[in-house]
């Protein structure tokens, strides 16, 4: 059972040995810790800056201050929303991709996909590699479609192993490329022996 932490949390650390990690040298994905050389898994999170917000109430505007928020009356409008044209105050305005959002509209925008910057969907492509390379192997016979569509996600696979640092994953996206080149070998050699049979 793991031993549960005592005191202040001070940072990222070993989960072995507790040993602080420099978080100047941790990449997303496999890490081995300087002090006891245990392996583990570790993504960096770098938080957004903190920001303090100036609202301004509606009494300290004055009678021709401005407008209210839409959604706090006590507060003065600083924007209107670009979507629907609310007027919101400094806590409600979110700015993302060029527009100046309402929470409502920011929230529907995102869930649509319509914001670029709110996309929180990853394609894993070692992942599809691995699955196509297998389920490939299985359906033998149509290694000549799966086969190259393995190739793909390999190749997107190293591709997003790069961009994103990782440091693990060779092994699994190296075996889906055997599998992928199997499968076309394999194919034509069921489709030559086949039409030799054909032919005969």
């Amino acid at each position: 059972m793991a031993e549960l932490r005592r005191g202040p949390y001070i940072g990222p650390a070993c989960p072995r040995c507790r040993m602080p990690l420099d978080l100047e040298i941790v990449v997303a994905g496999e890490q081995s810790c300087p002090a006891c050389n245990h392996r583990f898994e570790a993504t960096p999170f770098a938080p957004p800056e903190e920001r303090a917000e100036v609202v301004a109430s509606l009494l300290e505007a004055g009678p021709d201050g401005g407008l209210p928020c839409g959604r706090h009356a006590g507060n003065a409008a600083v924007a209107h929303c670009s979507r629907c044209g609310v007027f919101m105050c400094a806590l409600c305005r979110i700015t993302m991709d060029g527009l100046e959002l309402c929470p409502s509209c920011f929230d529907r925008l995102a869930s649509e996909g319509a914001l670029p910057s709110a996309q929180t969907r990853v394609k894993d492509f070692r992942g599809l590699a691995v699955s196509v390379g297998l389920f490939g192997c299985l359906v033998s016979f149509f290694g000549l479609l799966t086969g190259p569509v393995a190739l793909y996600f390999v190749w997107r696979g190293f591709r997003q192993r790069r961009e994103l640092g990782e440091r693990g994953g060779m092994v699994s996206l190296i075996l889906s490329a055997l599998l992928a080149l199997l499968q076309i070998g394999g194919s034509i050699f069921i489709l030559y022996a086949f039409l030799s049979e054909v032919g005969k």
